[in-house]
């Protein structure tokens, strides 16, 4: 049987979207909400907020996606998801807008294999949520990608979500599904 998830677009996807196309539509698995920003000290924007919240979101399997290099702050929002009866989030690794990769977050994480190993090593021992991620396959070039998912593996992965792009093509081009059946045989 195959499943059908609804990928996220940052200012459309939102929770009205969601509840609308869920009432007209259907036959989607899971949702996964625009990303959510987690950082030291402020929480949860108003927006993510209103987002995530259940009431906003009946009778529909929903899966927060946060966007972050920060364990702590990983680890601080996953708990105010749980609070709020969230058993899944899913980590963006993918995300090739300039200003997110320049942060070293999203596909510019990929940049640093050390530094997301850590990272995840950090959320995956603490995190009390199942963790899926959707990935690029490497930022410069496709033979990255052996090395990502070596890493990956070491993991319980709730899933793993493919984008079988680099950073540099953004949405560009062909997809490497070349890459992608690596993964999926992985």
């Amino acid at each position: 049987m195959k499943s059908f998830y609804m990928a996220p677009l940052e200012g459309i996807t939102g929770y009205v979207y969601r509840n609308t196309f869920h009432k007209h539509f259907g036959g989607v698995e899971k949702y996964f909400t625009p990303f959510i920003v987690p950082a030291k000290g402020r929480g949860i924007r108003t927006r993510e907020w209103k987002d995530i919240l259940p009431e906003n979101n009946q009778g529909m399997r929903v899966v927060p996606q946060i966007l972050t290099n920060n364990g702590q702050n990983f680890l601080a929002c996953t708990s105010i998801l749980e609070d709020l009866g969230y058993g899944e989030v899913n980590l963006n690794l993918g995300c090739p807008s300039g200003t997110v990769v320049a942060k070293k977050k999203g596909a510019g994480f990929l940049a640093d294999l050390d530094l997301l190993d850590h990272f995840l090593e950090e959320i995956f021992s603490a995190c009390p949520l199942q963790i899926s991620i959707k990935t690029r396959v490497g930022c410069e070039n496709y033979e990255e990608f052996h090395d990502i998912i070596a890493i990956y593996r070491k993991y319980p992965l709730k899933e793993l979500i493919i984008h079988p792009r680099i950073l540099k093509d953004f949405y560009q081009g062909k997809p490497n599904l070349d890459c992608f059946c690596k993964g999926y045989q992985e």
